[in-house]
């Protein structure tokens, strides 16, 4: 009989899938979501023009408390410029590799598409890039639970990062300026879009695949 694979491993092995050829195409995955439904299996793939690693000076200056004073702000995120004709070759490479590896059982519909305006934060090059963007971030609480913090992303050490007060957030909203939330709190975390920006490049390609 066959085995069916729990969700995270499904995107775990989907992301592994997904990587290389993202790669050959210009771009880096940034993460994959796999949601089951009644009928149809939805994965959509999120996508990124690829970036390079940062190095030793990047890693300095992100780990500095970010100074609005002294630094000028950064542009609200436009978007990923991966194009619609990128997402739908890298849908036909993944989808042919998912049906190989016979990842999904039955029918599924695969969506790959650029990550939109308020692009989620997966690995930690992801926050030093984005240092100084205003970020919406979930950590996990001492009791168990969860909680959402906003304020600007103000810096970025290798085990954790600095959240400062957002002018447009109440002071209860976040810890506090200076503070650090190691990362093995963050549940989550993405961009927050606050202005108006031109309408982003790229889009999605969506198509079924699988047998009812």
């Amino acid at each position: 009989s066959r085995v069916v694979l729990a969700m995270d491993e499904v995107e775990t092995r989907i992301e592994g899938l997904a990587r290389p050829i993202a790669t050959a195409h210009g771009c880096e995955l940034v993460r994959a979501q796999f949601r089951r439904g009644k009928r149809t299996a939805v994965l959509t793939v999120y996508l990124d023009v690829l970036q390079p690693e940062p190095g030793e000076d990047d890693e300095a200056r992100a780990a500095k408390p970010f100074d609005s004073a002294s630094e000028p702000v950064p542009a609200p995120y436009a978007g990923s410029p991966v194009s619609v004709d990128t997402c739908a070759k890298v849908s036909v490479e993944l989808g042919s590799a998912i049906d190989a590896e016979d990842l999904v059982q039955g029918r599924y519909v695969l969506e790959v598409s650029s990550p939109g305006l308020e692009r989620p934060l997966v690995r930690w090059k992801d926050y030093v890039r984005f240092r100084g963007h205003p970020v919406d971030v979930r950590v996990a609480t001492d009791g168990g639970g969860t909680r959402r913090v906003r304020g600007v992303l103000a810096g970025v050490r290798r085990d954790a990062m600095a959240l400062a007060p957002d002018p447009g957030e109440p002071a209860e909203g976040v810890f506090g300026e200076g503070c650090w939330v190691p990362f093995e709190r963050v549940m989550s975390a993405r961009l927050r879009y606050l202005a108006a920006v031109a309408a982003k490049p790229g889009g999605r390609n969506k198509r079924g695949r699988g047998a009812g």
